[in-house]
Order: structure tokens, then C-alpha cells, then sequence
């Protein structure tokens, strides 16, 4: 019944930080967070949302996708930002990724739960808004590299610790400094490489300090992971991109957020079959060099249609 209590909990409050981050993602990148107040408005007709109209998932169900006030339609947006985000603390309280129980209420644990919500709370906030305005906003991603490291120091049980010879508060501390000078690091000589030899800008500096609060929060080990799964990611999803659509921009953001959301919950056991299981089997199993050559191939072959699709259109 108390784990009970706590799921629930849990995904209430991330339906109704979901209906915030809504706020967020309309308001920040148009430079009207405070413009127009604390109250939410309409966007079509500018009128204000009663707070029984404004309930969190429920009220875009009862309304039928619709404004109350004027009948306008109201974008599917709303209602997956607000579930999305609702089933991501769910799952935070659930299956905590760092083993620390949120519920009951206790320091360690419901800290770290408040960390790491954070950050499901910037990636969210960030991967919609670069799909709309292809920006990753500093108002969240420096922030975030803040929070991050004072994470650290106020639940340090939240963070990993690096085997050097000081305390352990400082090892936790270096855990969370040390991710985010590899997060902005790594992406930075990326972007700068990629930009010399494309000779044009390749990567935003958005994905630079995005990367950079990613690391804060979880370290040097799953940012590298974060960056690895985001290419692959955005390997995929730009190639159908490229084939459907024939556009060759696609937002980075979107898929390192999907990469760090993946190391949050699913960090250990990746790395374990990236760098243990699937080279023991390569090793044993006989089929391994036909397998390899299959993906190589696959791999040419989106290169072929990328670059021909590029050439035509």
C-alpha cells in the first residue's frame, strides 16, 4: 500500500510539473515567461484558463482536445508533455535508477528523486523546444550544470564516486564536475572538428552545454554513453528523416535527450553489453563475423541512400 501511495504520488506530481513544463516550452523561447503572467492564458484567444479547466491530462480528455473559452483546438502536445512527464517520475519512484527509495519520505532518497526529476524535467523542456525552434535555451541548460554540481554537495547519496584519494564527499563531488567538463568537453571538440572539416557549423553550442548539465547530473561515464546512444539514435531517426522527408537538418537535442534518459534508467546494464557481453560473443559464437558484416553493410547501404537522396534533392 505505501509503494502504493508513493507511485501515485509520484506520477501526480509529474502530470502537474508536465502542465509547468507546457508553460515552459510555449513561453521561454518567445521571451514571454513573465510577460504574460503568472496566470495561464489561452493562446489563441488570450483568455484565462479557470484552474478546473486547466487540470492536469484530465481536463484535455474531458474537453476533447479543445479550449474551453473559444473552442479552438488544442494541440496533442499538451496532453503527452503532461503524460510523458507524469510516467517518467512514476517510474522514478517505481524503479529508482540509483537503488535510493523516494517514498517514503527521506532525505536521501526523496533527494535524489528531486535531482533526478530535474533533470527528466530539462531534458523534456529542452527536446520540445528545439523541435520547434531548433535551440536549446541557456536558461535551462546552464542551470542545469549548476544544479547538477550542487546536487552533489547538498545528496551526495544520489551521485557516483570517483576511485581518487580524497573523501568521499569529494570523490562525489569530482563525480558530477568531471561529467560535466566531459559532457561540454567532448561535444565541444566534436562540433569543432566536424565544423572544420564540413567547413560550416556542424553542431549548435546549445548541444554543447546540454551535454554539459547532462554530465553534471550523471556523470563521465554515462554522458560518454549518452553521446554514443544519442548518434546512434540520431543516426536512425536521421536517415528516416532524410528518406521521408528529403530535409537533411535534424534537432541533436531530441536524441541525447533520449540517449540520457536511456543512461539514467538502463545505464549499468548498456554498458555492460557494450563493453563486456557483446565482445565475449563476437569471440565465441561463430556466427559473430557474418553478424558484423550484416550491420556493416546495413550502415554503407544508409550511407549510399543519404548521400544519393542528398545529391537529387
Amino acid at each position: 500500500m505505501t509503494d502504493f501511495v508513493g507511485q501515485v504520488t509520484g506520477a501526480v506530481l509529474g502530470a502537474c510539473v508536465g502542465s509547468f513544463l507546457n508553460v515552459v516550452i510555449w513561453r521561454l523561447p518567445r521571451g514571454t515567461f513573465i510577460a504574460d503572467g503568472s496566470r495561464s492564458i489561452c493562446p489563441q484567444c488570450r483568455a484565462p484558463i479557470a484552474w478546473y479547466r486547466n487540470l492536469p491530462v484530465l481536463s484535455w480528455l474531458l474537453l476533447r482536445g479543445r479550449a474551453a473559452c473559444c473552442r479552438a483546438r488544442v494541440s496533442p502536445r499538451y496532453l503527452l508533455v503532461e503524460a510523458l512527464t507524469a510516467f517518467l517520475f512514476w517510474a522514478l519512484v517505481a524503479y529508482p535508477p540509483s537503488e535510493l527509495a523516494a517514498w517514503p519520505p527521506n532525505f536521501a532518497g526523496t533527494g535524489t528523486f528531486v535531482l533526478q526529476a530535474s533533470l527528466v524535467s530539462i531534458l523534456i523542456a529542452c527536446t520540445f523546444i528545439d523541435i520547434d525552434h531548433q535551440i536549446l535555451p541557456d536558461r535551462l541548460t546552464k542551470p542545469g550544470m549548476v544544479l547538477g554540481v550542487l546536487g552533489a554537495l547538498v545528496v551526495p547519496q544520489a551521485y557516483g564516486a570517483l576511485p581518487v584519494p580524497v573523501s568521499l564527499a569529494n570523490q562525489r563531488l569530482l563525480f558530477s564536475v568531471v561529467g560535466l567538463l566531459a559532457g561540454f568537453g567532448l561535444t565541444w571538440g566534436v562540433r569543432a572538428l566536424a565544423s572544420l572539416l564540413f567547413r560550416k557549423e556542424a553542431m549548435g553550442r546549445g548541444d554543447v552545454k546540454f551535454m554539459g548539465a547532462i554530465g553534471a547530473f550523471l556523470g563521465y561515464e554515462n554522458v560518454l554513453l549518452t553521446f554514443f546512444l544519442g548518434c546512434l539514435f540520431g543516426a536512425a531517426g536521421g536517415l528516416l528523416h532524410r528518406v521521408v522527408t528529403g530535409q537533411v537538418y535534424i534537432c541533436f537535442g531530441p536524441f541525447l535527450a533520449a540517449g540520457a534518459m536511456t543512461a539514467l534508467f538502463f545505464g549499468e546494464p548498456v554498458r555492460n553489453f557494450l563493453l563486456v557481453t557483446w565482445p565475449q560473443w563476437q569471440e565465441t559464437h561463430p556466427m559473430a563475423p557474418v553478424l558484423v558484416l550484416c550491420l556493416t553493410g546495413v550502415a554503407l547501404l544508409s550511407l549510399f541512400i543519404i548521400i544519393r537522396r542528398g545529391r537529387t534533392t
